[in-house]
């Protein structure tokens, strides 16, 4: 599952800092600015023992944005804090798929428009079935457009009910879900050579690939405003990514997502072979 962490940038703690002298005593209370934010579920219903999808949703205003797990040169991803029944437990976010945000030097990684956060949500084996189930999260993040703000925003959600999982709610989960970068496929390869002042990324995928774009786990280990040069090879396909001028040691894996094209996002690992 995707996880990392992240600070906020110089320039962008800066522009918060210069944000809250502007905005005085309000700058320590924010609230859902720029962006709608609820909790919505797959189905109407919970099965003891089981799982179920739930998921933080963000409307975001047109030219706003908020960030994936790795959010790039600048930012923090949205963080979740769950009050759940007694027995229930809320896994981590699978992540969308992201876009690569911004220009010139400075490149995010993050989500506009509509954007659902699902979460897996291990129900008890003691739960009765059909009993209402009141789900809630405290949901802080940032939302970024010209300046940034941090937001944050109070959900809840009541399982069974009549405004919990309709057959919009379920299609927004099953796109959501099935466009979400899937497990490396058994069978396909992935080897990353250090060259010094790139990664050579080479991926074995069993036919000729002529588009990738690949976005780190980690951050401060490529440069992210660096294009990418893909190369096709009979099986697969190379790509060139420029190191970060803040990555001081070596590194044994390069991590994070490769997306070949529409619907096809992978989670890859490629160990990093030393440069000799």
């Amino acid at each position: 599952m995707l996880h990392s962490s992240r600070r906020v940038s110089l320039p962008l703690a800066i522009s918060l800092l210069a944000l809250a002298f502007a905005t005085g005593a309000a700058a320590q209370s924010f609230t859902a600015t720029h962006a709608k934010v609820s909790l919505i579920a797959e189905n109407n219903s919970l099965q003891p023992g089981e799982t179920a999808w739930v998921g933080v949703l963000f409307d975001l205003e047109k030219g706003w944005h908020i960030y994936w797990v790795n959010p790039g040169d600048s930012g923090e991803p949205p963080k979740i804090k769950w009050q759940l029944p007694a027995g229930f437990e809320a896994k981590e976010i699978r992540w969308p798929t992201p876009v690569r945000l911004g220009g010139g030097t400075v490149i995010d990684y993050g989500y506009e428009g509509r954007v659902l956060l699902p979460v897996s949500i291990r129900v008890p084996a003691s739960y009765a079935s059909a009993k209402p189930v009141m789900l809630s999260a405290d949901i802080r993040y940032l939302i970024c457009r010209e300046v940034c703000i941090p937001a944050k925003a109070q959900a809840s959600l009541s399982i069974p009910s009549a405004n919990a999982g309709d057959a919009a709610d379920r299609e927004l989960f099953r796109g959501t879900l099935d466009s979400a970068p899937k497990a490396w496929p058994a069978g396909w390869k992935a080897q990353a050579n250090d060259n010094g002042g790139f990664f050579l990324l080479s991926l074995d995928t069993g036919t000729s690939e002529s588009k990738a774009t690949f976005f780190p786990l980690d951050e401060d280990q490529i440069d992210n405003s660096a294009a990418q040069g893909v190369t096709p090879t009979p099986r697969g396909l190379q790509i060139k990514l420029k190191k970060s001028d803040q990555l001081l040691k070596p590194i044994a894996e390069l991590k994070g997502v490769v997306v070949l094209g529409a619907g096809r996002a992978f989670e890859v690992s490629a160990p990093v072979a030393a440069k000799k």
